[in-house]
């Protein structure tokens, strides 16, 4: 039994301070998008963990906030497409009419979060996925505090008005923004909802991660895109058990690439992640208690 200690403390030394980099980065990047972010700080100083962190969003210059109008859109059909490799698997839902993609916030705001399945039966939709971070005071999961701005069918819940931060968000027009705004430049753009969160993955067709995503490790993933037809992409891809290990956000970033996707940023992901559509999961939580409380998640309006 000693030797078996033994031999488990320094395998953990020697991947978390040996030279094997590669090793180091996944694993500390799966902790750190964990539900459990703080295990790994115990080992790092918050200097030594920054290198990890990918750069999240560019600042969007006042000359290049302009955005399309999918105001035309109006095609109802939704398409389900699967994701499968050897490494990991996931689900794809294709929404044509953009319109149709808002933003659900838990109607226990600065309480207690909700799951997905609920957000999206409250609001008599088709389908959600998880959104934003949220604050989740050492593990507790309680998913009442949405993390930054957060806009909801045009109505401003939570965020500081007086400065810059990442923005996923969605324009009364149907296009997906991605970047650095503030609340001046939202109401400029008409966004009507809009979430917290990041990297982005895709920017005017190109990959915005290049070699590295810092890195976040292997983990459950969740993103959103946008085709240039207008079509809203949301991915969920599963890790963390009998259906892989998870996927990296420069798996993501291809998948949105191979589907089309003009822009693209990552969601919240590890336990939160799930896709939920026509009353199942497309894509199950990997959380073995279930479905996580969040803040918000995006949900898909049924066809009136």
């Amino acid at each position: 039994m000693i030797f078996l200690v033994y031999i488990f403390l320094s395998s953990a030394v020697l991947i978390l301070y040996g030279p094997y980099e590669n090793m180091r980065s996944t694993i500390i990047g799966a902790v750190l998008t964990s539900r459990h972010p703080w295990y790994i700080e115990y080992f790092y100083s918050p200097a030594a963990l920054a290198k990890y962190k990918p750069v999240t969003m560019d600042k969007v210059s006042e000359g290049s906030m302009k955005v399309e109008s999918y105001s035309d859109v109006h095609n109802n059909g939704i398409e389900v497409i699967p994701v499968e490799t050897k490494k990991y698997s996931g689900k794809l839902l294709v929404i044509h009419d953009p319109k149709r993609v808002h933003v659900a916030v838990t109607k226990h705001i600065n309480n207690v979060g909700q799951t997905v399945s609920n957000m999206v039966k409250d609001a008599n939709a088709i389908a959600g996925i998880n959104a934003g971070g949220f604050f989740d005071v050492k593990g507790k999961g309680t998913g009442g505090i949405p993390m930054g701005m957060t806009i909801s069918h045009g109505k401003y819940i939570t965020g500081d008005k007086n400065k810059e931060q990442p923005v996923i968000g969605l324009t009364e027009a149907g296009a997906l923004i991605v970047g650095k705004y503030s609340y001046e430049d939202l109401l400029k753009l008409k966004v009507k909802d809009a979430i917290s969160f990041g990297p982005q993955l895709v920017k005017e067709g190109q990959p915005y991660l290049m070699d590295s995503d810092g890195s976040w490790g292997v983990a459950p993933r969740s993103a959103i895109g946008q085709r240039r037809d207008g079509s809203i992409l949301l991915l969920a891809i599963s890790g963390r058990g009998k259906n892989g290990v998870g996927a990296s956000l420069l798996d993501c970033q291809k998948v949105m690439l191979d589907n089309g996707a003009i822009i693209a940023a990552n969601l919240d992901g590890g336990y939160s992640t799930e896709l939920y559509y026509k009353g199942d999961f497309l894509v199950p939580p990997s959380n073995p208690l279930g479905e996580r409380y969040v803040a918000t998640s995006f949900i898909v309006d049924r066809i009136k």
